[in-house]
């Protein structure tokens, strides 16, 4: 059923039966309670009117039923009245006599005495239509008087009738009444709804930056308003990971392109020697290695979930690493004749991803190959301070100005400012950017002391391994 897809019309669905439930209920109280109030008055009556017939049996104690009967017609004007006295022995247990004002309802009077009960006590029976009442008028010597009275139940009584035609045409108005006011409450409660779908209409791929003012929502959608506003924060953070990726591809790849289009339309403008063809081709390898490089830093810098990146943390011997990582970088620093030294090396347990951490020192003491000299020396070593171990790497190469120092971990920057793309450099401006990223992913502090012309220090501070555990799991 569509309706009940509605939240509004479901609810007023279940408050239009609970109110039809409550006002039968209440309209069946009412008529029940009026009906035992007609019924109460006619057990009065029957007892005013066996009780005013006390006098006539002081005076004369053999009266007829009928002549009862047309007398209290003419006091009371009740009809229909039927009456029954029975005169009762006391030492017989027998009927001594018996009068019915009217035969056709003598079985009404099928009735037990009230042997047992005291004087001027009264007994009410249901016989079909009537309610009969027997009372102990008289009991002296050895006879007992039973009166007994015999009137029609006022089932159909005006007041009853109108009593249900009020309450039938009454619970539908009062039920519409309700639900004008359910439906009026409902909108009220249901408008910061509406206005968080406004606020949610209005965010689009341009301005993802926007929020869903949680300040005015009720408590009972507050946390749907913050899960979609955190869903938002995903959303943006792709969102520009893939703006990211597609305007730094763009960028980073047009250039290596550009060279091996170059290269080979040169190549192919007219016949070369093998020996031409494979310069050619080793520029063009060496391009393409590039391309791919960059690629690669890309894909690792656009990780849709950080998270993705922080398993498979182990512990790692960082003083067995590095000499490992030293190995490897030595030698790509051969060919540019500098030489990376271990300073220091002390016993070092930490929490680590170990494949993420070998990435960013290598991409550290790469700079640094990079940045210094033919002929000079990179230095890498390590200290023990209260609660972290530091990683130092040290080169003597260029430098940094002061200027530059706050934007060397931002995407692509250069501190020459000229993004040279010479091959010798063999760098994609993204290596300092992954190495930030990698960090913070592992909670570590770096800090770069670097001066102009003399050479820069990269201090890498690692928590020792309970205090990274600690980190890792608040």
């Amino acid at each position: 059923m569509n309706m009940f897809k509605s939240l509004k019309l479901k609810l007023l669905f279940f408050f239009m039966i609970a109110n039809i439930i409550v006002l039968s209920g209440f309209s069946v109280f009412i008529y029940m309670t009026a009906k035992k109030g007609l019924s109460d008055n006619l057990n009065t009556m029957l007892k005013i009117i066996s009780m005013d017939v006390i006098p006539d049996f002081k005076e004369k104690k053999e009266l007829h039923a009928k002549e009862v009967a047309d007398e209290l017609y003419d006091e009371f004007g009740i009809a229909p009245l039927h009456i029954k006295i029975v005169h009762y022995n006391k030492k017989s247990n027998t009927i001594e006599n018996e009068s019915v004002s009217s035969l056709e309802h003598a079985e009404l009077f099928d009735i037990p005495l009230n042997e047992m009960g005291h004087l001027r006590s009264i007994y009410y029976f249901d016989k079909e239509s009537y309610r009969v009442s027997s009372m102990l008028l008289f009991d002296e010597d050895d006879t007992k008087i039973f009166f007994q009275l015999a009137m029609e139940k006022s089932t159909n009584s005006p007041y009853l009738k109108g009593l249900l035609i009020s309450l039938v045409l009454a619970n539908p108005i009062i039920l519409i009444i309700f639900l004008f006011i359910a439906n009026t409450l409902i909108n009220r409660t249901l408008q910061p709804v509406k206005e968080v779908i406004g606020s949610v209409n209005s965010i689009s791929a341009n301005n993802l930056c926007k929020r869903i003012d949680a300040k005015k929502i009720p408590t009972e959608i507050n946390e749907l308003v913050e899960t979609f506003n955190r869903l938002l924060d995903n959303l943006e953070e792709s969102f520009k990971r893939i703006s990211s990726f597609s305007s730094d591809a763009s960028h980073e790849l047009k250039t290596p392109l550009t060279v091996i289009r170059g290269e080979v339309e040169v190549c192919l403008r007219q016949e070369r020697s093998p020996q031409e063809y494979k310069n050619v081709l080793e520029d063009v390898l060496v391009e393409t290695i590039r391309v791919q490089e960059t690629i690669d830093q890309l894909f690792l810098l656009t990780k849709k979930d950080t998270a993705e990146l922080s398993k498979n943390f182990t512990e790692l011997y960082l003083d067995e690493l590095i000499p490992d990582i030293v190995s490897q970088i030595s030698r790509f620093a051969s060919k540019r004749s500098v030489h990376v030294n271990i300073k220091n090396i002390i016993p070092a347990t930490i929490y680590a991803n170990e494949t993420l951490l070998r990435i960013a020192i290598e991409n550290i003491l790469r700079n640094s190959v990079i940045y210094s000299a033919h002929g000079a020396e990179v230095e890498i070593g390590m200290s023990d301070s209260d609660k972290k171990y530091l990683l130092i790497i040290e080169d003597h190469g260029c430098g940094i100005t002061k200027e530059d120092l706050p934007f060397v971990f931002d995407r692509f920057y250069r501190a020459d400012k000229a993004r040279s793309r010479k091959a010798s450099e063999s760098g994609t401006g993204l290596g300092l950017a992954i190495v930030k990223m990698i960090l913070d992913i592992h909670h570590y502090d770096i800090e770069i002391q670097s001066t102009l012309g003399i050479g820069t220090k990269v201090i890498i501070k690692i928590p020792k391994i309970d205090e990274q555990k600690l980190i890792i799991n608040s």
